[in-house]
């Protein structure tokens, strides 16, 4: 895996609390170099709720793996729907 470019200093804890929670990393997973100035804002607000039904061996798969990434498991769920989402859209942009 390559080294992800250097991560400017931020000035306060909170500047970089609130930069982390509204910009969408999964760019920076896939291409480590990518400049965090590149980096899509995420919505603020979350308006719809969806329900889906999974075995308990892949929720707890999903547990795991958020556990590890350090992040809520409903953050993980979102990020790879939207990823998904995204590798669709650009393999179908006509």
């Amino acid at each position: 895996m390559n080294k992800p470019k250097p991560i400017r200093p931020f000035k306060t804890l909170e500047e970089e609390t609130r930069f982390w929670d509204t910009h969408d990393v999964s760019e920076l997973l896939r291409n480590p170099k990518i400049s965090l100035h590149q980096l899509s804002p995420i919505e603020t607000e979350k308006h719809e709720v969806i329900t889906v039904r999974l075995q308990k061996s892949v929720k707890e798969k999903l547990a795991k793996i958020a556990r590890i990434k350090g992040i809520n498991f409903s953050t993980l769920s979102r990020m790879w729907i939207i990823e998904k989402l995204q590798d669709f859209e650009r393999q179908n942009a006509a």
